[in-house]
């Protein structure tokens, strides 16, 4: 919605997008998004929202793994089918916090996202590794295990992905709540 609006694709003499959520109370007009009440009350929901998106970025990879290199239904990927599709066992996503104000993007890809898999499209701070593997999607950067043994690597990832990271990015957070992505991108306000 911010990149959007900045690019006059809603707003003045343009017609809004329909939108409609299950969970967001969505206003174009005031670039506003809110939990619907009924929602904000519930005990567990930050957690059970947040697994759901775990769940649905693994399952784009799943498809996505799949689609641009067909090998989708190996073996190697049975737990993250387990996960994304039976709600089977618990796997980390990974939520890299911004200290720049600067995302590099183009109108093709706010409108259509793309999931690049290879490394010839991909940012130079995103690292690339055995048991992990990071993306950037409409502003935000997560990083996701691709193995069913991440936490071996778990220490020499987070090493290396800071490392990389410094110059862009103030942190990197296991999230388990909704409410630990920047969903708004507030550094673009500063």
């Amino acid at each position: 919605m911010r990149f959007l609006h900045s690019d006059n694709q809603i707003g003045k003499n343009k017609k809004l997008p329909r939108f409609s959520s299950l969970y967001f109370d969505v206003n174009f007009n005031k670039r506003k998004i809110d939990l619907k009440f009924s929602f904000r009350l519930q005990s567990g929901f930050q957690e059970k929202i947040c697994r759901q998106l775990k769940k649905g970025l693994y399952k784009i990879y799943l498809e996505e793994i799949e689609r641009q290199k067909g090998i989708g239904l190996d073996p190697q990927f049975d737990f993250i089918r387990e996960f994304s599709r039976y709600n089977i066992g618990d796997y980390p996503v990974f939520y890299f916090q911004r200290s720049v104000g600067v995302i590099a993007v183009t109108n093709d890809w706010i409108t259509n996202p793309q999931f690049h898999l290879d490394r010839e499209y991909q940012m130079k701070y995103l690292v690339q590794e055995p048991s992990f593997f990071e993306f950037e999607f409409l502003g935000h950067v997560f990083g996701i295990a691709t193995s069913r043994h991440w936490e071996i690597a778990y220490d020499n990832y987070i090493k290396k992905t800071s490392d990389q990271k410094k110059e862009f990015f103030k942190s990197v957070r296991r999230i388990t709540k909704f409410n630990d992505i920047d969903l708004l991108l507030s550094v673009l306000d500063d």
